[in-house]
């Protein structure tokens, strides 16, 4: 099984490459010796990790490319080299960048379930991750600075289209200290690609419109209310002197504030008699306690140019098609996957989510 395509053999470090594809390789046998039954881990996580011990290739192919994206070009040994694990999850991207040889991994999440149950995982699998932080960005620089850490490599999976205010975090990629640093973005949200695209606001509008039942699994951070019933609830509470029909507009023109800018909007109209914020998507919307947007569309020439901004160099890639299961939906996925490598950036219409590939030379 090849976890790396081979035409990426040419467009990078070769030891790298080799590197990554013999690390996946054992993983994968690592993986196939758990017994998920026997793993102490959250309901969150036993739920997340369950999906990726069903179709293990799709997820190490994924994390193979994205960790080959953000060292192919690095000429000094990969033990010598810092990597940043950004929203991490279950870990798999840390312990994938161990078992390859990366000197130091930094594992990183903003859920302290997360931060635990990946330390857990990875005593399980015997891979070297040393190092959690628990908390946001902010925490992260303070915990590098602390350290007196490098950072070569910086790779995030799933997780912008969460984060609150995408400007100011990717303004934090400047500051994490290096004068040179690899980052690599990917996301599912591919606004791109109508077929998902399309998935996308069905879900935004159920989250804004539509309570959720309590179920085993549900990360504990997040809200069960409907988002636009929730907005309703801490204006009406803030502000009691408000009106239904005044907390009801304002709680609609307020989708996509969390809710210290939501309080902060309704002072703005107390004061002005109208407020300046309006949405700027007809369906993105997000958890108004927590400001985790729910996948996030955003537009990529958007996130290209925050990051020149920053003096970045920036290259948007589309996404390959990883291993499915049914033969069918596989000899599709070649198919797209040979017209994603000849359109490149051209190709989002058909790719399954979008990597934004950033350097730095401070």
């Amino acid at each position: 099984m090849r976890y790396l395509a081979e035409h990426l053999l040419y467009q990078g470090n070769r030891e790298i490459f080799l590197g990554i594809e013999a690390a996946a390789g054992r993983l994968h046998r690592k993986m196939g010796n758990l017994t998920p039954g026997g793993l102490v881990l959250s309901e969150y996580n036993r739920r997340y990790f369950g999906k990726m011990l069903a179709n293990p290739v799709r997820v190490l192919q994924r994390f193979s490319y994205l960790l080959f994206l953000a060292l192919r070009k690095w000429r000094k040994p990969l033990g010598d080299l810092v990597l940043v694990d950004y929203g991490g999850g279950c870990g798999m991207l840390s312990f994938l960048a161990a078992e390859a040889g990366v000197g130091r991994v930094i594992y990183n999440d903003i859920y302290e379930v997360s931060c635990r149950d990946a330390a857990r995982l990875c005593g399980a699998l015997g891979v070297g991750v040393k190092e959690y932080v628990c908390g946001d960005i902010d925490t992260l620089i303070d915990y590098l600075n602390q350290h007196s850490l490098s950072v070569d490599a910086f790779v995030s999976n799933d997780v912008i289209e969460h984060v609150y205010d995408i400007r100011r975090y990717l303004g934090k990629m400047a500051v994490l200290p290096n004068r040179t640093i690899h980052v690599v973005h990917a996301s599912g949200a591919n606004g791109k690609n109508p077929l998902l695209a399309w998935r996308f606001r069905k879900r935004h509008l159920s989250y804004e419109y539509k309570d959720r039942s309590l179920t085993r699994g549900w990360k504990q951070m997040d809200t069960l209310r409907g988002y636009l019933h929730a907005r309703m609830e801490i204006i009406a509470k803030y502000k009691p002197s408000l009106g239904p029909e005044e907390v009801e507009r304002l709680a609609r023109i307020t989708r996509g504030l969390r809710r210290d800018d939501i309080e902060r909007s309704v002072d703005e109209y107390l004061q002005n008699g109208t407020i300046t914020y309006r949405p700027d998507h007809p369906t993105n919307t997000c958890d108004p306690y927590t400001g985790s947007w729910a996948e996030h569309l955003m537009d990529t020439a958007f996130l290209e140019n925050t990051l020149r901004d920053q003096g970045f160099s920036v290259t948007t890639l589309s996404g390959y098609w990883h291993h499915m299961k049914p033969f069918h939906i596989r000899v599709i996925g070649k198919v797209l996957n040979f017209l994603i490598r000849v359109l490149r950036k051209r190709a989002l219409c058909v790719s399954p989510y979008y990597v934004i590939c950033a350097e730095y030379n401070g």
